[in-house]
């Protein structure tokens, strides 16, 4: 094992720095904060532009250099590396989150180029049309309707399967490389069989027409190798002379004048510089980051800053409309060894087989499956799906749980997972969720971490729609590829915080929910995007700093609503669109009836040509 680990070393880790400047220049025409996973794709956007200079400042640095980070299979490990994640946990709630350590949420976020990109476990989902279609009602913009949004997603990805090729809603030349899974363990074959048994259907692409149904999994995934913004788009455009790149800076200001941003202050080696835009200045620093340096230069509600004594700029509603997607995980076991078995990531056959061919289970960044359902009849009718699971092939031991802030007490009494060799783990996720938070400063220093409130299931609604997914869970657990394999929810003990009620009742997986509600890092929606005419509203629909001149925002914080899918898709998207956007261009919309016209041929191909066949035989008769 030892050989092939130094081998995979050796090929993988390469030499740092020297894509890197030091000392800016006191100008360029934009500044870009946050090297992440939409500023990777602004910087690489504007600099093809000769004639303009850009700044791209990172707080981290960079992924070169940390092997694992390149394997899909690796990343739950990359996710909790503190040199390339950075953990923020929310304000002690002990008594409402009682199985959270410490009554806290946690999100880690990359700090690294390429941001959550690079770390995170890949899955490429885009949403619902119906997202889109509701972002562009609310800020009375059609511009970021969904057909105007898919030509965008379309623009960024490169896929790679040849049966999804084939299709008007997917892309074929962009950076980021789309592979669909296939199948490694025997285990995700019968998941997929159990939904198809209970009446789901089988979906092909839910990253084109509908979402609804069970499918197999695309991920970030090109040549068995992960493809972030960082890859895909910064690393290739390093050597352009009017793109400069700064590394380990902590940006802790926006310097406005006259409510005109004029640049940035930041701090590298323990040395403050400013650096001025001719331009714009562009925040692309998170969710979490992008509000709290707005709040840090003036800019959000009037009483927060004054409780900091921040003279204030702009007054906007900066760090409310904070929204998350959560999950709960429900244990499995089975009797037979079809899953993912301990040791298989690590041996040496595994290790030799990524290294040689990119194939085997080292590939595989989850089970490969995943499913979209509607659970209210108002959204089955328009296709809108607003629960997701998601599978683990495994009984996620307590060590795994550990990484998802569960409180000592809790992983004492799911201990007995460690037991279970063969089995698999559902994780029903909330994808629209009501309930809304708030993010604020804790101090006026810019190393404070801010206060996070995420305010999780106080909308009663988010509860009973996770109540629906895990009754869909059980379902599934009744069909016969499940029964077959005698598949059974292990936890089966009281919860000792939920002893009072019947176990497997609507009040005891009710309390159980509520006690542990554990974050899937999509934290989103800090700094809304909205009409002229919305008092919440921080930026307008050209993701302009109302109030400000010269300052925009392009991350996942500007979502007014969060989408119904994973993150990471919809904000590289986000940086596609703001690029244009700051260039003053647009690309057109996707035409729909075109789209679905080459779907129905392609599925219907064989009708189609026995159609062709007969009326030319009868023309000719």
């Amino acid at each position: 094992m030892a050989l092939f680990k130094l081998l995979f070393l050796a090929i993988f880790c390469q030499v740092k720095g020297k894509d890197f400047v030091r000392q800016p220049l006191d100008y360029y025409d934009y500044i870009i904060v946050g090297a992440g996973t939409a500023g990777s794709v602004i910087a690489s956007r504007l600099s093809e532009d000769v004639n303009v200079t850009v700044l791209l400042l990172e707080e981290g640095g960079e992924d070169r250099g940390y092997a694992k980070v390149t394997v899909p299979a690796f990343c739950q490990e990359t996710w909790r590396n503190p040199k390339l994640v950075r953990f923020y946990n929310s304000e002690p709630l002990p008594t409402v989150y009682q199985h959270l350590l410490n009554g806290q949420a946690q999100w880690p976020r990359g700090t690294v180029l390429g941001g959550c990109s690079s770390v995170n476990n890949m899955a490429y989902v885009r949403g619902s049309k119906h997202d889109y279609d509701r972002w562009a009602e609310s800020i009375k913009d059609e511009g970021w309707n969904y057909q105007h949004v898919l030509s965008y997603f379309k623009k960024m990805e490169t896929v790679t399967n040849p049966e999804l090729r084939d299709s008007h809603y997917r892309g074929l030349n962009g950076p980021i490389g789309v592979t669909r899974s296939q199948t490694v363990y025997k285990l995700t074959d019968v998941i997929i069989n159990a939904f198809r048994d209970v009446g789901y259907p089988y979906n092909h692409d839910y990253n084109a027409q509908s979402m609804e149904g069970v499918a197999r999994t695309q991920h970030n995934v090109q040549d068995g190798e992960r493809v972030s913004t960082a890859k895909g788009y910064i690393y290739p455009a390093l050597h352009r002379h009017n793109l400069h790149l700064i590394i380990a800076s902590r940006v802790d200001k926006v310097i406005i004048t006259d409510r005109v941003a004029r640049g940035v202050q930041f701090v590298q080696q323990n040395i403050t510089m400013s650096v001025y835009a001719k331009k714009e200045v562009i925040l692309s620093a998170g969710t979490i980051g992008t509000p709290k340096l707005l709040l840090l230069s003036g800019v959000g509600p009037r009483e927060d800053l004054k409780e900091w004594n921040i003279s204030v700029v702009s007054d906007l509603p900066v760090g409310h409309n904070l929204q998350d997607h959560l999950v709960f995980d429900l244990a499995v076991s089975i009797n037979q060894s079809i899953g993912l078995l301990p040791g298989i990531l690590n041996s040496d056959w595994a290790m030799a087989e990524w290294n040689i061919l990119k194939k085997g289970p080292l590939t595989l960044a989850d089970s490969g499956v995943t499913f979209h359902t509607s659970t209210t009849q108002q959204d089955q009718l328009v296709d809108w799906p607003d629960v997701k699971i998601l599978f683990s092939l495994s009984p996620v031991a307590t060590n795994t749980l550990r990484s998802f802030h569960y409180s000592p007490t809790l992983l004492n009494q799911l201990s007995f997972r460690d037991n279970v060799t063969n089995g698999f783990t559902f994780w029903p996720m909330l994808m629209r969720p009501e309930s809304r938070g708030i993010l604020k400063l804790r101090s006026a220093n810019p190393k404070d971490d801010p206060v996070i409130i995420p305010n999780y299931y106080t909308k009663s609604k988010d509860v009973e729609t996770m109540l629906r997914a895990i009754h869909i869970c059980k379902k599934v657990l009744q069909s016969k590829p499940m029964v077959d394999i005698q598949a059974s929810i292990i936890d089966v003990v009281h919860l000792n915080i939920c002893s009072q009620f019947v176990f497997d009742s609507d009040d005891y997986w009710t309390c159980a929910v509520r006690a542990r509600p554990r974050t899937l890092h999509h934290i989103s929606g800090t700094c809304k995007m909205g009409s002229k005419e919305d008092i919440t509203a921080v930026v307008d629909s050209q993701l302009r700093v109302r109030g400000i001149l010269g300052l925009r925002v392009a991350d996942a914080s500007i979502m007014p609503y969060i989408v119904s899918a994973n993150t990471n898709a919809a904000v590289i998207m986000i940086g596609e669109k703001a690029s244009d956007l700051i260039r003053g261009e647009s690309l057109p919309p996707t035409d729909l009836d075109t789209s679905t016209a080459n779907i129905w041929f392609l599925e219907n191909i064989f009708l189609c040509t026995l159609i062709v066949a007969v009326v030319t035989v009868f023309m000719f008769k």
